[in-house]
């Protein structure tokens, strides 16, 4: 009688390089595809950490035009060229041997009480109480000085150091021999307020002929940046930092200028920013000297053009193992997947080849010739 049951013999050889065929390519795909992706999405985070170094750059570049379009609009004002216009007229029928003469005498007597009362007038004139409402009005203004074409101070916020200022490097690059020129310094530090700041300076140009014909030079205070810089700070371990040229750190969590400090990390980003990829990519990793991994985005705030003394670059900073932690969970899984497939595999291969089915020959004994010889000797 026919048995119900199907039984299907499967060559235990055949299964396994079936199997092999099969399973070992798509771990090896698996495996290509894991490294593929895990690269991606690291990039992702990096351009992410990029994009958030170029939005942070961009405000700070934006807070110096911003006070460039002001100071320049003050310059522009018709109490201010006024001013300037008459300080000028008053060195007309000066030679300039008198001239000399009268500044070195002036520089002189600044600091007696024989110059008290051009101060006074200084601080007190039409244009010296229009620089003092610009200052009031906004906090960031420091100081505000306004000297005429010979560089001499005739309205000011406070009693200059100097009556005399064309002598300074600050004057004779706004000066810029006869041309005029929007000057920005590098951002300094006073001990003695405690304050961040950078001078901005302006020439003054006649109305109608465009003709230099003074400076306006403002001290900005530009610790307000910083809060920008401070709020990138989300999250463990991620920061932002804020540096010269040089790797001097201008404002980072917990360190500012005064401590003049260098960024261990802007020596990574100085030899990307040596590479036009490395400039275009905008993220780079880098191994700092206690071991510690990070992940750096990194942008240029585009000041360095218009404003050489302002070459900064802005950093995002954060720790691998927090930056990638999203993805190098799921990428361990998926590693973890493809190594236990090539294992079970591997345990099948040895299990089968160890308890395979052995074939044994079937063997045929010999009769024994031993009673026929008995026999034979029997009958001699």
């Amino acid at each position: 009688m026919p048995s119900d049951n199907l039984e299907v013999h499967l060559p235990i050889k055949k299964l396994l390089i079936g199997l092999c065929l099969t399973l070992v390519p798509l771990c090896l795909v698996g495996l290509y595809t894991i490294t593929s992706a895990g690269r991606a999405m690291e990039a992702t985070i990096g351009t992410h950490f990029k994009t958030i170094a170029q939005t942070t750059g961009s405000e700070v570049a934006t807070f110096f035009n911003d006070r460039v379009v002001a100071v320049g609009t003050l310059a522009a004002d018709p109490t201010i060229i006024e001013a300037v216009a008459e300080a000028n007229r008053g060195w007309a029928n000066r030679s300039p041997a008198s001239t000399e003469a009268y500044v070195q005498q002036m520089e002189k007597d600044w600091n007696t009480p024989a110059m008290d009362g051009y101060v006074r007038g200084m601080l007190t004139s039409r244009a010296g109480r229009l620089l003092t409402r610009w200052r009031e009005m906004d906090k960031r203004f420091l100081r505000m000085t306004l000297t005429d074409a010979q560089g001499a101070a005739i309205a000011a916020t406070h009693k200059t150091m100097d009556y005399y200022q064309a002598d300074e490097e600050y004057w004779q690059a706004i000066y810029a021999d006869g041309r005029g020129a929007i000057n920005v310094t590098d951002v300094l530090f006073d001990d003695a307020t405690k304050s961040y700041y950078i001078g901005l300076g302006v020439p003054v140009m006649e109305e109608g002929t465009n003709r230099f014909i003074g400076t306006l030079d403002a001290l900005i205070e530009v610790s307000s940046l910083f809060p920008l810089v401070h709020r990138i700070e989300v999250g463990e371990t991620m920061r932002a930092t804020l540096v010269k040229n040089d790797g001097t750190i201008i404002y980072t969590p917990g360190v500012s200028l005064s401590a003049k400090m260098q960024s261990e990390e802007f020596a990574w980003v100085r030899e990307e920013f040596a590479t036009v990829s490395g400039r275009q990519r905008g993220y780079t990793t880098a191994k700092l000297r206690n071991g510690t991994e990070v992940l750096i985005g990194y942008a240029d705030p585009g000041l360095v053009g218009a404003f050489p003394n302002l070459d900064w670059t802005m950093m995002v900073i954060q720790d691998t193992k927090f930056a990638f932690a999203p993805i190098r969970g799921v990428l361990r899984l998926m590693w973890f997947s493809v190594a236990l497939a090539i294992v079970l595999l591997t345990l099948l291969a040895v299990f089968f080849s160890l308890h395979r089915k052995r074939e044994y020959t079937h063997l045929e004994m010999e009769a024994p010739r031993v009673a026929a010889a008995s026999g034979g000797a029997g009958m001699r």
